[in-house]
C-alpha cells in the first residue's frame, strides 16, 4: 500500500511538471518568443551545506513565474527576468582561505563582463549585443571586494575572494 502511495505521488509530481512545461513552451510560442532563433533556457542548481536547507538557484531565459501561472506563495521564490535578460549558472565553493565564485557565460568577451561586491552581495552583468547575463548573488560569508581576483576562459567567470577576517575575535575562557 505504502509503495502505492508513493508511486501516484511521483506520478502527480512528474504530472505537474509536464503541465508546467507544456503551459510554458505555448506561452512562448504565442507571444512569438523564440521564434527569433534564440534557445529557451531554464534550470536549476542545488547547493547543501552540512545541516543547512538546500538553496536552489534558478538560471535561464525563461520566467517561469509568468509561463506557468505558479501561483502567488511560490511566484515569490521566482525573480522576474528582464527581457532578453539569461540568469548564468552559478557555483559558490568554499576553500579554507578564499570563495570561488564560478560563473558560466558563453558568448561574451571579459570586456562586456562587469562585477561589483560590497563584501556580502556580488553583481554579475555581461551586456553584447547577442548575449545578456545579470545575477545577484548573496554570497555565504563576507569577503574583501578588494581582494576579489576575476579570470575568464572559455565562456567560464572564476572569481575568487579572500575572507574578510575583521570581525574574527578571540575569546579567552576563564
Amino acid at each position: 500500500m505504502r509503495d502505492r502511495r508513493r508511486r501516484d505521488m511521483f506520478e502527480d509530481i512528474f504530472e505537474e511538471i509536464d503541465e508546467m512545461l507544456g503551459n510554458m513552451l505555448n506561452s512562448r510560442l504565442e507571444a512569438g518568443e523564440g521564434a527569433n532563433g534564440e534557445p529557451m533556457v531554464w534550470g536549476f542548481s542545488m547547493t547543501q551545506r552540512g545541516d543547512e536547507p538546500p538553496e536552489i538557484r534558478e538560471f535561464g531565459n525563461v520566467d517561469l513565474r509568468s509561463a506557468t501561472g505558479l501561483p502567488d506563495e511560490l511566484a515569490a521564490y521566482s525573480q522576474q527576468i528582464e527581457g532578453g535578460m539569461r540568469k548564468p549558472l552559478i557555483d559558490i565553493m568554499e576553500a579554507e582561505d578564499s570563495l570561488h565564485v564560478v560563473v558560466e557565460m558563453p558568448g561574451v568577451s571579459k570586456k562586456d563582463i562587469t562585477l561589483d561586491s560590497n563584501g556580502t552581495t556580488l553583481d554579475i552583468r555581461a551586456l553584447t549585443e547577442d548575449r545578456k547575463y545579470s545575477e545577484h548573488v548573496e554570497l555565504p560569508a563576507k569577503v574583501l571586494p578588494d581582494s576579489a581576483e576575476a579570470t575568464y576562459k572559455n565562456g567560464v567567470l572564476e572569481v575568487i575572494f579572500q575572507y574578510d577576517k575583521s570581525d574574527n575575535r578571540s575569546i579567552k575562557v576563564s
